[in-house]
């Protein structure tokens, strides 16, 4: 569960910023339901105070062996079974007692999916309550 601290709003896009009320961790996420929406519901029902069930996929990739260790960096591992939200596969991973999502294609470049280093370079939310995202509702052929 996780509490809406503040949203900035953009033309199309906003960031949350979120407290995930089991942990304290607060969470920068990018929200861009609005912007991928095809007549699918979005996130913007979303409000100041609120607490919603969320899930947050991280974005950027497993750490490389010749990149440096930063502060966008994770210790990360797998705690469950890959599970499908929409269209797509994603794996559930925990990191610092959160929980965050990654996908299948991340998950495929880790060897060693039990603990492994990921660069979080940004954080979405994907799901909100029982709302997907639109974006994984409909593939991209491009």
């Amino acid at each position: 569960m996780y509490e809406v601290i503040s949203i900035a709003e953009a033309c199309m896009t906003r960031y949350v910023h979120l407290r995930n009320c089991e942990t304290g961790a607060i969470e920068h996420c990018f929200d861009d339901s609005f912007f991928c929406d095809e007549g699918q519901k979005d996130f913007w029902f979303m409000k100041v105070g609120e607490r919603y069930e969320c899930k947050i996929m991280l974005f950027g990739g497993p750490l490389e062996p010749d990149e440096e260790i930063t502060e966008k960096c994770m210790i990360c591992r797998q705690i469950g079974p890959m599970e499908k939200l929409g269209l797509y596969n994603i794996i559930p991973v925990e990191s610092g007692g959160n929980i965050y999502y990654i996908t299948e294609a991340d998950a495929e470049e880790i060897s060693n999916i039990e603990e492994f280093t990921y660069v979080a370079t940004r954080k979405d939310l994907i799901q909100v309550d029982d709302v997907i995202s639109p974006r994984y509702l409909w593939r991209y052929n491009g």
